[in-house]
């Protein structure tokens, strides 16, 4: 099969490259300079598994970075697939689908109708056929009815894509049957397990139901913790006793709950919802998990003046799986806010490059943890990653340890129990 994959990001390159590792022939088109650069060195812009090694061998053969489709192309497409992301508009909780429709518009002059063309992308309910078909009619000049659009939502998880790629039940769905056969026969070279959905907005509700689920999963686990500390009880420690060896309890530790997905998948399945109390509920899980920056920056401002500088560990949005991604890092988010409010920053992270720390500009970016570490005030670690479990700091050094991780140094808080020096509840 002759595939064009437009945005060669997270969802669209570990896609492209498992398809051409497959057999299929893939132009993927990019127009981020820097992730054409890192192809050009067959290599990933991000850390992911096993990547690089079947960039290197699939790169320039089977697998293209282009810089756009052409007319009239050498041979004829079976499919486009549309992979590019879907942010919120800044300081809003409102989808912005403007990447996509630029990205539909890319796919001019290969494009004439016949092909299938897949979305990729998180959508809100309904975008699929009010959005992408009348702008697919516009471009090929045909009726809706003669195209063939299919919703295939990705549902991987950094740092695991290329073995869930082949493996995790793939879902497809279509505007009409023949579209639901085409891409039928294009994932079952991937997966060996299809799915059909009864209609494009199942298909969408499905990716989002996927990813709200494990937002306010992981929510329930925050609330529980502030709840037992208004009872003057460590949050993550009566978790854990709930939890062992009792089947039906799996709470969430607490922990920060973000990431390119989880951050704002709950505000496109809200984004065309009626207000009803599934909607209030849905956000105000959310809000939950949200509000854990500002209580880990309230705590910093109360315990740590902005004479000496503060480091921060754990750039990236989550440590396990292991991943370089700070979209949507809450690790991000607080360092911005304390970085507001005066204090001198250094950042440190096991995963993410220097280049994209830098790019942050908030303050001194270290390779070394120990070195970040000589002279701080204190130290905030702000994800999982599973090398602060042996981590060594002199104990003289304040940690704040959100995620409980640190066993080998006595931390001065974690979100567990941090609150419960001051006295305060969840709500202070």
């Amino acid at each position: 099969m002759r595939i064009g994959v437009v945005g060669l990001g997270y969802v669209g390159l570990t896609l492209a490259i498992v398809a051409a590792s497959r057999g299929a022939e893939i132009f993927g088109t990019e127009i981020n300079p820097k992730i054409k650069a890192s192809l050009a060195e067959n290599r990933a812009h991000f850390f992911e598994p096993g990547l690089d090694d079947l960039i290197a061998k699939h790169n320039r053969k089977n697998f293209h970075c282009i810089d756009k489709f052409h007319t009239p192309p050498l041979e004829p497409f079976n499919a486009f697939i549309i992979t590019v992301g879907t942010p919120l508009y800044p300081n809003s909780s409102k989808p912005n689908f403007e990447a996509i429709s630029t990205a539909i518009e890319s796919l001019l002059p290969a494009y004439d109708g016949s092909q299938l063309v897949i979305i990729r992308s998180t959508v809100s309910v309904g975008t699929t056929r009010k959005v992408v078909l009348p702008l697919l009619s516009k471009l090929s000049g045909k009726p809706e009815e003669e195209l063939f659009v299919s919703m295939c939502p990705e549902r991987t998880v950094e740092g695991k894509a290329l073995q869930e790629l082949k493996t995790l039940p793939q879902i497809i769905s279509g505007n009409n049957q023949s579209a639901i056969d085409m891409a039928r026969r294009l994932f079952e070279k991937i997966t060996p397990h299809v799915i059909e959905a009864k209609s494009l907005e199942e298909a969408e509700l499905a990716k989002l139901y996927c990813n709200t689920y494990r937002d306010m999963n992981f929510s329930i686990g925050n609330a529980f913790c502030l709840a037992a500390q208004t009872f003057g009880v460590d949050g993550a420690s009566v978790i854990r006793l709930a939890n062992e060896g009792y089947s039906r309890a799996k709470i969430a530790l607490p922990g920060f709950v973000a990431g390119p997905c989880l951050e704002k998948d709950a505000y496109i399945l809200t984004d065309n919802m009626p207000d009803c109390a599934s909607k209030n509920f849905i956000l105000a899980a959310r809000n939950i998990s949200e509000s854990l920056e500002d209580l880990v920056v309230d705590w910093v401002r109360r315990h740590v003046d902005t004479v000496k500088p503060l480091t921060l560990t754990g750039m990236a949005f989550k440590g396990r799986p292991e991943t370089s991604d700070l979209r949507g890092s809450s690790s991000v988010n607080i360092a911005r806010k304390l970085f507001a409010a005066g204090y001198k920053l250094r950042l440190h992270d096991f995963v993410a490059s220097v280049e994209d720390l830098e790019g942050l500009q908030l303050g001194a970016v270290f390779t070394d943890l120990s070195a970040a570490c000589e002279g701080a005030a204190a130290l905030l670690v702000l994800n999982n990653h599973e090398r602060y479990e042996r981590l060594q700091l002199p104990e003289s050094l304040a940690v704040l340890d959100t995620w409980s991780v640190c066993k080998q140094i006595k931390s001065a808080a974690t979100l567990g129990n941090f609150l419960l020096e001051e006295g305060t509840t969840c709500a202070g």
